[in-house]
């Protein structure tokens, strides 16, 4: 009879402590989906961000920008070009 009792009694206490570490288990992975939700928000920003970053890079870095803004600087376009030629070539043929 006292086997019987205590028996029921380890099967509660194990059927309590389980469903305890359940409710914890359960609350850790609903916290985690909130996390990764933050997360995943944040990231979809930093793309929206990088790819408003890179227009602009391509934007001061075209040609035509970089044109404007060297003649605002004062510097002109070369009218002459020169070359600098050597009479011997760097690997003479035999």
């Amino acid at each position: 009879m006292k086997k019987s009792v205590l028996l029921i009694f380890v099967l509660i206490l194990t059927v309590v402590v389980l469903s305890v570490i359940r409710t914890y288990v359960s609350n850790n992975i609903a916290t985690s989906g909130v996390t990764l939700s933050v997360i995943e928000d944040e990231a979809s920003k930093l793309k929206t961000e990088n790819a408003v970053l890179a227009q602009k890079v391509y934007e001061n870095s075209s040609l035509i920008n970089v044109a404007s803004k060297a003649s605002t600087l004062g510097f002109v376009d070369s009218k002459t070009s020169f070359v600098l030629n050597s009479g011997l070539p760097i690997a003479a043929k035999r």
